[in-house]
C-alpha cells in the first residue's frame, strides 16, 4: 500500500484566497491509488469496486497495469509525433458551427495545446503507432465496462466513446480550474456537451518523485453529487496526481473540478491519453442548440394599435 505524504511544493494562492490543502498526494513509490488492477483477479469485482469510489468521491485513481514495455513503446511513439511536428490544436475552426463547437468544447480542452487524435487508419505518422492506439483501445473497453455499474449505481448514462486524444504538456505553461462539462440545465445556458465520464491515462516514464509533478493534475475534493463553482471548489482540499506512467484517472465529468499543473521550460514533455464516454441524445440536442444559438434574437411584434 503506497502511504501518502506531505506535498513538496510551495502553497500557491488563489486570486480570492488560499487554495484548499493537498490532501492526498504522490510518494516515492508512486501515486495513492485507490485501485491497482495487479491486485484485482476478479475484473467485475475490481469494476464494482471502482464504481463505488466514483460514487463516494466522483474520481478514481486506477494504476491498470499496462505492460511496461508497452508504455515505453507508447512514450517513443508520442515523442516520434512530437519529432513529427504532429501534435496541434484539438479543434480548428473553419466556420460559424466549429467555432461554437470549438466554444463548448472549450471547458475540457482548454488546456490542449498540443495534441493528436488517435484515430484507426489516419495520417502515415499515426498508421505505425501502434501501442498507442492499443492503449487507446484498452481505455475504451476498460471505460466500456463500467457503463452499466455507472448507471445503475450512479444514474450516469453514456452510449459512445470518443477518440483517444494523445496531449503533450510543455514550455512555461499555466492552467485553469474547470470542469469538463459545465452545464446546468438552465434556459439559455451552455449546452450539455454529452461527456459523462472523463480519463487520463499518463504515459511518461521518466517521472521524478523529487520533482514538482509538471504536467500532472490537481483535483479537488468537492461533493460529487452536485456540480460546484470553480471559485469555490478551490478552497477545498485536493487531490495531487502525478503523471507518472500507468496512473489512469476516472473522473465524472459533469462534477469534477480539477486543474492540470503548471510546466516550466521546453525541455521536458508530460504525455497523456485522453477519452471521454458520451451520451449520444445529449449530443444531439447539443445540435440542436448549437443551430438555434446561430440564428439572431427575434425581433418583438410593432405592430400598431
Amino acid at each position: 500500500m503506497v502511504k501518502t505524504k506531505a506535498s513538496k511544493e510551495a502553497m500557491r494562492w488563489a486570486d480570492d484566497g488560499a487554495e484548499g490543502p493537498i490532501e492526498r498526494s504522490p510518494s516515492d513509490a508512486g501515486n495513492d491509488f485507490d485501485i491497482r488492477m495487479q491486485e484485482e483477479p476478479d475484473g467485475m469485482l475490481a469494476a464494482q469496486k471502482i464504481v463505488q469510489v466514483l460514487k463516494e468521491r466522483g474520481f478514481c485513481l486506477v494504476q491498470a497495469n499496462a505492460p511496461i514495455p508497452l508504455i515505453q513503446t507508447a512514450f517513443e511513439e508520442a515523442e516520434s509525433l512530437w519529432e513529427e511536428g504532429e501534435f496541434k490544436p484539438p479543434i480548428r475552426v473553419h466556420d460559424d458551427r466549429s467555432l461554437l463547437e470549438a466554444q463548448l468544447w472549450s471547458h475540457a480542452l482548454q488546456d490542449v495545446e498540443r495534441s493528436v487524435w488517435i484515430r484507426e487508419g489516419d495520417s502515415k505518422a499515426i498508421h505505425l503507432k501502434n501501442a498507442l492506439k492499443l492503449l487507446g483501445r484498452n481505455m475504451a473497453d476498460f471505460c466500456a465496462g463500467l457503463g452499466p455499474l455507472l448507471e445503475k449505481e450512479l444514474g450516469v448514462r453514456f452510449d459512445r466513446l470518443g477518440q483517444p486524444l494523445l496531449t503533450c504538456y510543455t514550455g512555461d505553461a499555466t492552467h485553469r480550474v474547470h470542469i469538463d462539462n459545465p452545464h446546468d440545465g438552465e434556459e439559455g445556458s451552455l449546452p450539455d456537451n454529452g461527456m459523462r465520464v472523463s480519463c487520463t491515462y499518463y504515459i511518461n516514464p521518466c517521472w521524478d518523485p523529487e520533482g514538482d509533478n509538471q504536467g500532472g493534475m490537481d483535483i479537488y475534493m468537492t461533493d460529487p453529487s452536485i456540480t460546484s463553482s470553480s471559485s469555490s471548489a478551490r478552497k477545498c482540499p485536493r487531490t495531487r496526481v502525478a503523471p507518472h506512467m500507468d496512473t489512469l484517472v476516472l473522473h465524472l465529468s459533469e462534477r469534477i473540478v480539477h486543474q492540470m499543473l503548471p510546466t516550466t521550460g521546453s525541455s521536458d514533455r508530460w504525455y497523456s491519453l485522453q477519452l471521454w464516454a458520451l451520451n449520444g441524445d445529449a449530443m444531439q440536442q447539443m445540435s440542436r442548440k448549437l443551430l438555434a444559438m446561430r440564428q439572431p434574437a427575434k425581433e418583438p411584434d410593432s405592430d400598431d394599435d
